[in-house]
């Protein structure tokens, strides 16, 4: 079928300047750990106000580093939420974590910091947030939890880059924040992401083990040697690290892995960096004339933005009410895409839903908000920044015809 609104698979299309850092990115002496990767950190840093930045190849690899340098531990347990892409748990499961879902609250679609305390036990040690569709989870009643507790904070930000909560950037009020530079996000290199912090400790470690190296505690040998064979005076070998100098403490330490962002994807991401104001800028004036063109419409509620939150809008949500109109969600998402020719990817379903939380003991009725939200009432309409101008008025028209053909 081709679609008038088609799901697109790019935020933005790259143009000559892009293409312009790639091509001259590629004439370098080498395609990692060169100078795009370095100066997109600084960039991203500046950009954000944060202490320290690593460039990763994702957001999960990012999210894989942050339970890591945690150290969380099998049977610890860990909070978040069950409106969120699935691999922002896939760390938490890799290191044997309890997960414990919180509801969300029904307008941002955000975890409800109300329903995080009740969770709380003496085994719990992080709270893991996602600032869903790209507005902040309210992020002062959530630090306020864990100081109290004594918790560590992890922000997933795939959804926020160069969003924020009260004019901070999100990212950097926790302890750590996993940005995604995908495809589909606001600004991209393609594939990518970024760990953040302020902790020093957690970036030493992250850096040692998003880049394939080893980390523990360690003491200095008494003699420079192995065996009969002293540290050689005038060469280096790269592979031997401290292993003349230095003894792992009793076995004790964390391996690695290769997380790094390529070259290429680095030269990208400063590009779109610089363009990320105007794309975000883009995307709130799509969201704002879908919502003045549809919020009066019968049985259709538009999303508020939070008076604490810059709303950068990666998704478009709409919630439709069922009983208002007289027919199921399904009929209306029917109606868009074969009637109006609008593509309608929904996002996300319930994630303790899925077999593998449901093998757990997680069930339905957990999280009755994130439930009857997702079953009778969210739906996204595609945004990207080159809709046009009459494809965001079709969508428009499109729910007046939608509800009003379901009405009849």
């Amino acid at each position: 079928m081709t679609y008038v609104v088609p799901y697109s698979g790019i935020s933005n299309r790259p143009g000559d300047e892009e293409i312009k850092a790639v091509t001259q990115a590629l004439t370098q002496d080498t395609l990692a750990m060169g100078p795009c990767g370095k100066e997109f950190e600084a960039r991203l840093g500046d950009f954000l106000g944060a202490r320290h930045v690593q460039a990763t190849s994702s957001c999960t690899t990012a999210l894989f580093l942050a339970a890591q340098v945690l150290e969380l531990q099998p049977g610890d347990e860990v909070i978040t939420t069950p409106q969120t892409f699935w691999v922002t748990t896939w760390p938490l499961q890799a290191r044997g974590c309890v997960i414990k879902f919180a509801d969300i609250d029904p307008d941002s679609l955000n975890i409800d910091p109300a329903t995080i305390e009740p969770l709380v036990t003496e085994r719990t040690k992080s709270i893991w947030v996602v600032h869903y569709g790209g507005q902040a989870v309210d992020m002062d009643p959530v630090m306020e939890i864990a100081r109290r507790h004594g918790l560590t904070v992890v922000e997933d930000c795939a959804h926020v880059a160069g969003g924020t909560y009260k004019g901070r950037a999100l990212g950097t009020i926790g302890d750590i924040g996993c940005f995604s530079f995908h495809s589909l996000k606001n600004m991209t290199t393609g594939e990518g992401g970024a760990f953040v912090t302020r902790d020093d400790r957690y970036a030493e470690m992250a850096r040692a083990l998003g880049t394939i190296h080893v980390w523990g505690p360690m003491r200095e040998r008494e003699e420079p040697a192995i065996g009969p064979y002293r540290q050689p005076a005038y060469y280096r070998d790269a592979h031997v690290l401290r292993s003349y100098t230095h003894d792992y403490v009793d076995g004790r330490y964390l391996v690695g892995n290769n997380f790094r962002m390529s070259e290429l994807s680095a030269a990208l991401g400063i590009v779109q960096l610089g363009k990320l104001d105007r794309l975000n800028g883009r995307r709130r004036e799509i969201a704002h004339r879908l919502d003045e063109g549809i919020r009066d419409v019968p049985g259709i509620r538009v999303q508020n933005e939070k008076p604490y939150a810059r709303h950068v809008y990666h998704l478009y949500t709409l919630f439709y009410d069922p009983e208002t109109v007289g027919a199921p969600k399904d009929d209306f998402i029917k109606h868009l895409q074969e009637e109006e020719g609008i593509e309608i990817v929904v996002r996300y379903f319930p994630i303790h839903l899925l077999p593998e939380f449901r093998s757990l003991g997680h069930r339905y009725g957990e999280c009755p908000v994130a439930e009857r939200t997702y079953f009778e009432h969210q739906i996204q309409l595609p945004i990207y920044d080159h809709l046009t101008d009459a494809q965001v008025e079709h969508m428009i028209g499109a729910v007046h015809r939608g509800v009003a053909a379901l009405r009849s």
